[in-house]
């Protein structure tokens, strides 16, 4: 395929509810994992909550990773449809609407080569202000304490009018939170709340490895993939990372053929291996 196909392919439309047919499994898949969440929320005694929220922790990494996807390129044709997804994976990921693309979107992506003490530093810095490697610990706590207040900084300086949105839709999450919470609060912590803020963790702390130790203005060098066919079904191809951050416009889904593409000129040491 030539990048010529891949841009005509991304442009296509190829439904009347969702833009692309491979969106459909990861789709179902997240909408069928939190109806599982509100059996286990509506049902189960506290005991068997904290053993569903536990045992589910696994199958809500796919969630997790596919927020990322659906604030690169929304998932429904309607925007409305694609608000209530997001606040669906907002309630199992704690990453609300419009979070991504503040931070990671117009935050990140601009700046991922640039590391303290450069100027517009990268928003998922993983250099310390002298310029050193932060610990991989280290990177998640800075995140964690870090990631809402730079995303406002970038809705102020860059997009305001993303921050709005931002802001709106964190009046719906926060509705369904506190309706769950009313019901059952001790369920909404054993199924929801804590398992979230898990997600939240396992997110920052995944893509430590992206970037960090690469220091490089060359894109090219700048990012770490994983090619293993495994790895790339449970991320929805995240593993090609280089190609996303060259590309990030390119729905998930065509990221595989764009890394052929360019798959010559990412140094090895750009490589991870994995199943």
């Amino acid at each position: 395929m030539t990048l010529e196909e891949i841009y005509a392919k991304n442009k296509t439309v190829e439904g009347r509810i969702l833009k692309f047919r491979a969106d459909r499994g990861p789709v179902t898949y997240i909408f069928g994992l939190f109806v599982v969440q509100l059996l286990a929320w509506w049902y189960l005694p506290l005991w068997g909550a904290v053993v569903a929220g536990i045992l589910l922790l696994p199958f809500l990494g796919t969630s997790a990773i596919y927020n990322h996807h659906q604030q690169h390129h929304n998932a429904f044709l309607s925007p409305f449809l694609n608000r209530v997804f997001e606040t669906v994976l907002g309630t199992q990921t704690m990453i609300t609407s419009y979070a991504w693309v503040l931070h990671h979107n117009f935050g990140h992506h601009p700046n991922y080569m640039n590391q303290p003490p450069d100027e517009d530093e990268d928003e998922s810095r993983w250099a310390r202000p002298d310029g050193s490697l932060m610990t991989r610990p280290e990177y998640t706590l800075n995140l964690l304490f870090r990631a809402s207040y730079d995303s406002i900084l970038v809705g102020i300086r860059k997009r305001p009018k993303v921050l709005l949105y931002f802001t709106l839709m964190f009046l719906p999450y926060l509705a369904v939170q506190a309706a769950l919470a009313w019901v059952n609060w001790q369920n909404y912590l054993a199924v929801f709340l804590v398992p979230s803020f898990m997600m939240l963790l396992y997110v920052y702390d995944l893509t430590y490895e992206h970037h960090s130790g690469l220091y490089t203005k060359n894109h090219y060098e700048a990012s770490r993939n994983r090619v293993g066919r495994l790895y790339n079904i449970r991320t929805c191809n995240l593993g090609y990372h280089t190609a996303h951050h060259i590309k990030p416009f390119i729905h998930w889904s065509l990221l595989p053929y764009y890394h052929v593409l360019i798959a010559d000129k990412i140094p090895p040491h750009c490589y991870v291996k994995c199943r």
